[in-house]
């Protein structure tokens, strides 16, 4: 299944489309996934969070088992704290995920596959929808 046209934010670069596995929401090997991160926050769009997801051939396993033999999961997820400012909260969440990405270490998965990150933003606009609900 491909993205939907309107998925990506204005101007997202189409290398860093182009190179997104795809499955309901798009995911990225770790570098990539940091590049993505620096772009959303250039850009004014808050990152969330991650996921980690073990891809083999089309499915994805967001439990991969790690070195204790269990299913675990990875990610990290930013929250924005009263009173942030907008471009505050974009750029402190930029920096806590990618430099959670540039720690993430492979090797702490045993399951076989290939890492990717799904990365979640959000714009101002749909994240003041959000808090709203």
């Amino acid at each position: 299944m491909s993205e939907p046209m309107d998925f990506w934010p204005a101007d997202f670069p189409s290398e860093l489309v182009e190179t997104a596995f795809w499955s309901n929401e798009p995911a990225w090997e770790p570098h990539i996934a940091a590049q993505v991160v620096q772009w959303l926050g250039l850009h004014q769009y808050a990152v969330l969070g991650t996921e980690l997801w073990v891809i083999r051939g089309a499915l994805v396993n967001a439990l991969p088992i790690g070195q204790t033999g269990m299913r675990e999961v990875h990610g990290n997820t930013v929250s924005r704290r009263a009173n942030e400012p907008w471009a505050a909260f974009v750029s402190r969440a930029a920096s806590e995920t990618v430099l959670y990405l540039r720690s993430f270490q492979s090797g702490e998965i045993v399951e076989p596959g290939k890492v990717h990150f799904n990365v979640t933003w959000v714009s101002e606009e749909e994240f003041e929808k959000l808090v709203s609900l």
